[in-house]
Formats: C-alpha cells, structure tokens, sequence
C-alpha cells in the first residue's frame, strides 16, 4: 500500500518476482535482480513466495530524486528495471548482499553504494522540504491550502516543485499520508470506533473515509482487520 515513499529493492532469493494488475490480476511485468518503485498513488500487487528474501531501501520523499536526478513525475505509478538506472553496479551490489555475512555488513555495503551514487549536487528546495514536514506532522488537518499564504509560492509552484521532487501532488501526497495515519492508529489500537477514527484523522465522514481507504488498500475497513499482514504497509493476499 502506498506510503508516501519511493523504493528500492533487490531480491536475494533468485525467485523472480511479477506484478499484477489490481482488478483482473493478470501478470503486467516480471523482474529479477533489483528493481525501483517509484511513488504510488494507490495498491500495488507484487508476487512474493513463503520464503521469499529482499532487501529493500525505502527512501524520504525527496531521496530517489536526489539519488537519480531525473524527474520523479516519469517514475510515479511505475516499476523499472534498476539495471536502467545503475548498469551493472545494480548486480555488484547484489552480490555484495549475498556475500556479506550479517546484516551489519548488508547494511553497511547498501550505505557505501547509497554514498557512491548520491547527486551531491542535486539540492533540494527548502520550500519543499517545509511542506513536506508541515504535511507529515499534520496529515489530519487541511494543510495543503495554507502553504501557499506560509510560503509565498503559489499553489501551482508548489505543484510543480513536488511532481518534480515526489512524483506527486501536495494533496495527493497528504492524502496518502492521512491513510498512512490510520494504518499507524490500527496498529496501536485494540478496540476499534471506525467513526471516531475517521473524524480524528480528518475525514470529512464515513463515506469518505471509506472511499479513501479502499482506494488506497484495496480493502473496506472491516474487511482489512481480517486481514493477514507482519507489516503495516503490507497485506497478504492467496
């Protein structure tokens, strides 16, 4: 499920991995080695075998576009090879995984690469990294509309800046973060009031809450704890 974030992962299993189209689940793409994810606007659905093993770096909001300097617009929605991004450093480093022989050694090996790779060059502008915190801080409160009167950037620069930086809207990427809220509220919370929980993280009603938790998840709500899933973004499917 969507959690605001761009990915990258390397599997180190030898298994291929696939993609499904949502509704119908027929296969879209297969993959292998590593692949990037680039921020998505709703659920995505991967295969992953009982004993599958990844490694997988997910990034701050801003980090793949510092990483490849490219235009994170043209990622969003989307699952690439990483060789067309890293050539064959992708495999060395995946190689490096499965030879380091604890996951100290695994982390420090993707840090090193991380290190590597950076666009040190490639700032970011602070308006974005403001809104960006004003809205993860506050995802329950209309945020969006106030940050053009905060920061003296119009609605549509901001717009631009966070297509350019995220792949997404200032909305939308609140929006996502508002789910995220709730899934981190059902985490810490044993006795469930689906009303009360919808009003605290800033849905304008049941309808909405729900419309908005399904696009997201896939799932309404009550069928969601039913749900199988080690993970909070993360939720097995037969």
């Amino acid at each position: 499920m969507p959690d605001g974030a761009a990915h990258l992962i390397i599997e180190l299993d030898d298994i291929p991995k696939f993609t499904f189209h949502n509704e119908t689940l027929e296969v879209k793409e297969k993959y292998s080695g590593g692949w990037i994810s680039g921020m998505q606007k709703e659920f995505i659905s991967i295969s992953a075998e009982v004993h599958s093993s990844m490694f997988v770096i997910r990034f701050t909001p801003t980090g793949l576009f510092q990483l490849l300097g490219v235009s994170m617009d043209e990622l969003r929605d989307q699952v690439f090879d990483a060789e067309l991004f890293f050539g064959s450093s992708i495999r060395t480093l995946r190689d490096q995984l499965l030879e380091a022989p604890t996951p100290e050694c695994k982390f420090k090996a993707v840090s090193n690469w991380l290190s590597e790779k950076m666009i040190s060059n490639q700032q970011i502008n602070p308006v974005v990294n403001f809104a960006i915190d004003h809205i993860t801080k506050n995802p329950s409160l209309d945020q969006v509309g106030r940050l053009s009167q905060i920061t003296g950037y119009s609605q549509k620069q901001l717009i631009h800046l966070f297509k350019t930086h995220l792949g997404l809207t200032p909305k939308y990427f609140q929006r996502i973060m508002r789910f995220n809220l709730v899934l981190k509220e059902l985490d810490q919370t044993s006795r469930i009031n689906w009303t009360a929980l919808s009003q605290q993280c800033g849905f304008y009603d049941q309808a909405h809450f729900i419309r908005e938790f399904q696009k997201f998840s896939g799932f309404n709500p009550t069928e969601f704890l039913n749900t199988e899933r080690e993970y909070k973004n993360y939720v097995v499917v037969a």
